[in-house]
C-alpha cells in the first residue's frame, strides 16, 4: 500500500533555514600600484558582538567540546551552532575593553586579515584598538547609551 501524498504535487517542499543576519557591506580598499594606477580590493567588514566575559572560552567544561582552527597565528575557537571567539598567543582578543564573539568563522578571519593589514601579529597586547568603520558591532543595542539632553540641567532648591 502507496502511502498518501500530502502537500502540492507541482511545488518542491519548503527548505526550512535558520535565519541569519545580512551579511555586513563589503567597502573597497584603494592602493596606489607601482605603474601609479589605483587598485580596487574589496574589504569585508567583520560582524561580530562585545561581551564583558569570554562568552565561549569562559566555562571551563565547554573547552573540551569546542573546535578550533589555526589562522595566520591565530586560533579560533568555534561551538557546534557557529559562534567563534578569537585568541591570540596571550588570550582572547578584546575591543574597546570588551571580548569579541564572532557569528562566523568567516567574520572571524576578515578581523585577522585586518589586523595583518595594518601590522599587529597574534603576540600583540589582546586589547586592540580597531576603527568602528572595520567591524559591524550585532548587539549594539544592548550596549548602555549615555544620556545627553539638548538643554542645561538646572538645580531645584
Amino acid at each position: 500500500m502507496q502511502r498518501r501524498k500530502c502537500g502540492n504535487p507541482h511545488r518542491p517542499p519548503k527548505q526550512h533555514r535558520p535565519r541569519q543576519p545580512a551579511p555586513a557591506p563589503i567597502r573597497r580598499e584603494r592602493r596606489q600600484s607601482s605603474t601609479g594606477v589605483q587598485l580596487v580590493e574589496p574589504v569585508e567588514r567583520a560582524r561580530l558582538t562585545l561581551h564583558n566575559t569570554d562568552p565561549i572560552t569562559g566555562n571551563e567544561d565547554t573547552i573540551y567540546s569546542l573546535f578550533y582552527e589555526f589562522y595566520r597565528g591565530y586560533t579560533i575557537y568555534s561551538t557546534f551552532d557557529g559562534r567563534c571567539c578569537l585568541h591570540g598567543e596571550n588570550g582572547c582578543i578584546k575591543l574597546r575593553g570588551k571580548f569579541a564573539c564572532f557569528p562566523d568563522i568567516e567574520d572571524a578571519k576578515a578581523l585577522i586579515k585586518w589586523f595583518r593589514r595594518e601590522g599587529y601579529t597574534s603576540s600583540d597586547n589582546v586589547d586592540r584598538s580597531v576603527p568602528k568603520s572595520e567591524y559591524l558591532c550585532l548587539n549594539r543595542h544592548e550596549q548602555p547609551r549615555s544620556f545627553t539632553s539638548s538643554r542645561p540641567m538646572q538645580c531645584v532648591s
